[in-house]
């Protein structure tokens, strides 16, 4: 189940009332088993995800799938994929929360995604694949 770390969201807030540059969002899901990357509620969930990012101008500038953990400092966390999820501005992103999509969103997220976190970093030289 994700919890929403109040006080991050208020960092956000902060940066997107003042400088509000771009903002990564570096996501690291872990799924139902036989759901990614073809099954029906992963598909569902990028294909609302996609919509969501569209309509705030965001985009995924990769997806990586995991092919293992050679190093681990703690408890073990298999993951499926890597998403890096890129917003112009941090606004954008808090904008998501108020999409028509977002309950659909968090629905198709609550049954599909068994881990995840997201790591927050600067947006303005992301890297990308050429």
């Amino acid at each position: 189940m994700d919890t929403i770390r109040p006080e991050e969201i208020e960092a956000i807030r902060d940066i997107a009332g003042a400088e509000n540059g771009p903002v990564l969002m570096v996501n690291c899901n872990r799924y139902r088993i036989g759901e990614y990357p073809d099954g029906q509620l992963y598909r569902r969930w990028r294909t609302v995800n996609q919509q969501m990012l569209n309509a705030v101008d965001g985009k995924i500038l990769w997806t990586l799938p995991v092919q293992g953990q050679p190093l681990i400092n703690g408890d073990l966390e298999p993951l499926d994929e890597i998403l890096a999820y890129w917003y112009p501005s941090h606004q954008a992103f808090l904008d998501m929360a108020t999409s028509d999509l977002k309950d659909e969103n968090m629905e198709a997220r609550k049954e599909l995604v068994e881990y995840a976190i997201i790591h927050r970093v600067f947006g303005d030289n992301p890297p990308r694949s050429n």
